[in-house]
């Protein structure tokens, strides 16, 4: 009878704070949507307007835009039927909601502990940039969603089945033709798989299969970097843009660059060649990206993003030490998620509305929860 009285008491602990979650949730979102309504305007006006030429042509207008085609094609579908784009954000809210409660699910799995799991949910619903893309007709809350509920799901993978595999494959493809940033996950999920899966084969068997992916890869990033339309991977250096589209510059830098930039060796060509522009822009881009203030932004909103996001940075590292020792393959799962978008960046330009810092935050939280849980372990029962 105690451990039954003990096993419903904790449900009905586990149900609160669903309960909790919802409401705060409802509550975010509810803002932003009274507050914003349905945002038509911006960037969201390419993705109508290749909804439009999609309808018309049965294409987009330059391949890499396939890249962002979710977004598009639930626009184009509203748009043929003439339906309203209410129903692309409630689409956006579900998946929103779905993956906030992976979220918590993930944190209950990894520290096991109801008021951890909870406080690192609530951190997640007041990133009020994060949250805010919900209302936006844009491909930034479905790729946040779709991002953070296959890395919850990749990270609670303790057994390889052929279900799981082909559960993460869609997932990636999905991600990845909703925003190309995608493919940046591609080498992290195969990475933590393969040596869940792989640690203990013969190191014949490992090189292979590393070589036979690492090609692989190779082709898919250069084909995706060679797709045209607005890519052009040399111009935030020949205008030194630390944020994308504002050159730093009143004429172009001279630089050296291969006849093809737009591909992984014409990176390797002008980074090797240039190293002292890139050096230098790599650390502007990393202040930007890392400290997240900008200069345009309103007083009070640089405050709320110092405060909240350097706070979730100090625990982040001070976390460090004790996840590398209690999970570490999860750990390091985390930080090549937060270390790749990161060299992306310095790669390219950051953005100006911190949207790709924002994909990464939620891993951040997750990580900074490590600290959290060691306090929590440590203080006695009164």
């Amino acid at each position: 009878m105690p451990e039954l009285f003990n096993l419903i008491q904790q449900n009905k602990k586990v149900d609160k704070n669903k309960l909790a979650i919802l409401v705060l949730w409802f509550l975010v979102n509810a803002f932003f949507f009274i507050k914003n309504g349905i945002v038509t305007t911006g960037e969201a006006e390419k993705y109508i307007g290749q909804a439009n030429i999609f309808l018309q042509t049965g294409s987009v207008s330059s391949p890499n835009l396939w890249f962002y085609f979710i977004e598009t094609g639930l626009i184009a579908f509203c748009i043929k039927f003439h339906a309203s784009f209410l129903i692309i954000i409630i689409i956006q809210f579900i998946l929103n909601f779905a993956a906030t409660l992976f979220f918590y699910k993930t944190l209950l799995f990894l520290f096991d502990l109801n008021s951890v799991a909870l406080a690192g949910t609530i951190i997640l619903l007041l990133n009020q940039p994060y949250q805010e893309f919900n209302t936006f007709l844009q491909t930034e809350s479905l790729f946040y969603s779709l991002t953070l509920i296959l890395s919850c799901y990749v990270i609670r993978i303790e057994k390889i089945s052929l279900k799981k595999i082909i559960i993460v494959l869609a997932l990636l493809l999905i991600a990845s033709i909703t925003r190309p940033t995608g493919l940046l996950f591609i080498l992290p999920v195969f990475l933590y798989l393969f040596f869940i899966y792989f640690h203990k084969a013969s190191r014949i068997k490992k090189t292979g299969i590393l070589l036979v992916f690492g090609l692989l890869l190779f082709f898919i990033i250069n084909k995706a970097m060679g797709s045209g339309g607005e890519f052009d991977f040399m111009l935030p250096f020949r205008d030194e843009d630390i944020i994308c589209g504002l050159p730093s510059i009143a004429h172009s830098a001279s630089i050296k660059t291969t006849d093809n930039g737009n591909s992984i060796l014409g990176i390797f060509y002008y980074v090797i060649h240039n190293p002292a522009q890139f050096f230098r822009l790599a650390w502007l881009k990393t202040i930007a990206f890392f400290g997240l203030y900008r200069s345009y932004y309103s007083k009070w909103h640089n405050i709320y993003l110092i405060v909240y996001f350097y706070l979730i940075h100090i625990l982040a590292i001070a976390s460090l030490p004790y996840l590398a020792k209690k999970m570490f393959y999860k750990t390091a799962y985390l930080l090549s998620l937060i270390f790749i978008t990161w060299l992306t960046v310095m790669l390219t330009c950051d953005d100006w509305h911190n949207r790709f810092y924002l994909s990464i935050s939620p891993y951040i939280i997750i990580i900074s929860m490590g600290v959290v849980k060691k306090i929590s372990k440590q203080k006695k029962p009164v």
